[in-house]
């Protein structure tokens, strides 16, 4: 009997230790890989059934919830709810707005590094290997002729890659479906002296992954984060989870991000950090990239 009553407090303890809820669209449709984000910190993917399992720890916590094809929105008091919905984006057709009852044409255009004809570095090294979990990489993005544009979205060309395990051997091991784990990316402002990044535009970095078959991961700005594009230019930031954020996930890689060939030309220039010195860190040219002639293919979209 004893036996009885102790499985019964242990099964009951289980049942309320974790909750089920399903992320799904409006229309009652389940959305696959959808991140949730609790504290500011990622801790769960939604399934192909757009189910996840919530620790005890979080349930009493607000859930901030982000995909690339909905609406970015934040659920509290979510307890008793076995759904949580979200709204699909409104896609804009063929770069046509209306506005004011009048149909526009508003263009938008895009803002990435050239690749030129020294783009011959072997496969491997033109994919590309994960950012160091110890540097933070910023591109600076000059504003020449886009006085009056709106930053709208952020692109981050993400890949699998190989990684040598065996030197001797020349040994490589896939980091199969890295492409699709998450990073984070935020903008700074340019300190007007020393050309370098001086404070960030945004609190909170945003947490972006691309999805299915799609070559960029993605950053969409809501109509409230939208910003001009600051006359002296902009940088962006990019640099992995933690270790930590990573295993939440059940992610074992952060994803590669693709090298280009640049001719000597090229303005888009990378910085980095590391980032056990703390907010203090001095920003440094990187200078192996640039000597080389590669950056990152990152990339901004404007609107008018």
């Amino acid at each position: 009997m004893k036996n009885i009553i102790l499985f019964s407090i242990l099964f009951s303890i289980n049942i309320f230790s974790q909750k089920k809820i399903t992320i799904a669209s409006k229309m009652k449709t389940p959305i696959t890989d959808a991140l949730l984000i609790i504290d500011n910190t990622p801790r769960y993917i939604s399934d192909s059934l757009g189910n996840v399992e919530i620790k005890f720890e979080d349930l009493k916590s607000s859930i901030s919830i982000r995909h690339l094809n909905f609406e970015p929105k934040t659920f509290e008091n979510w307890i008793n709810q076995d759904t949580l919905f979200l709204e699909e984006k409104l896609e804009e057709l063929e770069n046509i707005e209306i506005i004011a009852s009048n149909k526009t044409k508003k263009k938008t255009e895009k803002l990435f590094p050239k690749s030129s004809a020294r783009n011959i570095l072997p496969e491997n090294f033109g994919k590309s290997g994960s950012l160091n979990n110890n540097i933070e990489l910023v591109l600076f993005f000059p504003n020449e002729n886009y006085k009056g544009k709106v930053i709208k979205k952020v692109y981050v060309h993400t890949n699998d890659y190989k990684v040598i395990e065996d030197l001797k051997n020349k040994k490589s091991t896939k980091r199969k479906g890295a492409k699709n784990s998450p990073i984070k990316v935020n903008f700074y402002s340019v300190d007007s002296i020393y050309f370098v990044p001086k404070e960030k535009i945004f609190k909170e970095d945003f947490i972006i992954a691309s999805q299915n078959n799609e070559k960029f991961a993605i950053l969409e700005l809501t109509f409230d984060e939208e910003f001009e594009f600051p006359l002296n230019g902009v940088f962006i930031s990019i640099k992995n989870l933690s270790k930590e954020e990573y295993n939440n996930l059940g992610i074992d890689f952060p994803p590669g991000i693709k090298l280009i060939g640049v001719s000597k030309e090229n303005k888009i220039i990378p910085y980095f950090r590391y980032l056990h010195q703390g907010d203090d860190a001095l920003w440094q040219k990187y200078h192996y990239l640039i000597e080389r002639n590669n950056t990152y293919k990152v990339g901004i979209e404007f609107k008018n």
